[in-house]
């Protein structure tokens, strides 16, 4: 049995937050970066991947935080699908960019939460 797709709300809100609070991404990025090239994360290279990563958490953590405020849709199940799918696309290019292995990681987890969020597409209609 799949778990429920708003359970990934809620999970999303969790790594959202983290990326938004900056001494938080800073260390979340850090760690990621620790299994791959590191050479490029320094200096104001550093610091605007930093700042990008904070919006985007920002960002995140608010439509995360909405997804989780209003009813179920299929409008809603839809967007957040299409949302894991472009994430894991991302992802698996920073991947094969050689950025880290971590970020393939990311990315399945990702498409694990797109084929839950499809099953909940698909028993809704």
């Amino acid at each position: 049995m799949l778990p429920s797709h708003r359970s990934f709300y809620v999970s999303d809100v969790g790594l959202f937050l983290l990326l938004a609070v900056p001494c938080l991404n800073e260390y979340l990025i850090g760690l990621v970066l620790s299994f791959g090239d590191t050479e490029f994360y320094v200096g104001s290279a550093k610091t605007a991947l930093n700042t990008f990563v904070g919006i985007a958490g920002v960002l995140g953590l608010g439509f995360s935080l909405l997804r989780l405020r209003i009813q179920d849709s299929r409008d809603l199940v839809f967007i957040s699908l299409l949302v894991k799918l472009f994430a894991a696309s991302w992802l698996s290019y920073g991947f094969l960019q050689g950025v880290s292995p971590a970020l393939l990681i990311l990315a399945m987890a990702d498409l694990v939460a797109a084929v839950v969020l499809s099953a909940a597409l698909i028993k809704q209609t």
